[in-house]
């Protein structure tokens, strides 16, 4: 191989392992945003079908950057919580019986 093809595959691989161990870096983060949306899916749930009150009250409950990074909507007896442009999510429904619980 000539020297020219060497430094394109090193390049690449270089590039390989920096996208892999930036993936590999941030694996906890992204548990814990998605625990935090079947948290907030939960929370805003069973605030909004069993305590009756407004989703927009019960929004306002969650600490302001957790607003910010959150979107929360509701249809039906389902809410929906998603984090990072709705890359990460989870849904809570509620049971007349039973209350609210966490569909994925």
């Amino acid at each position: 191989m000539s020297r020219k093809r060497w430094i394109w595959v090193g390049v690449l691989v270089g590039a390989i392992l920096l996208v892999g161990g930036g993936a590999w870096a941030s694996r906890g983060q992204i548990a814990y945003a998605g625990i935090a949306a079947g948290y907030a899916a939960k929370m805003t749930c069973s605030c909004v079908h069993v305590s009756g009150r407004p989703l927009e009250s019960c929004v306002a409950e969650f600490p302001e950057d957790a607003r910010n990074a959150l979107t929360i909507t509701e249809d039906g007896n389902t809410v929906r919580a998603s984090i990072l442009f709705g890359a990460l999510s989870s849904e809570a429904t509620y049971e007349e019986e039973f209350g609210c619980r966490i569909v994925n």
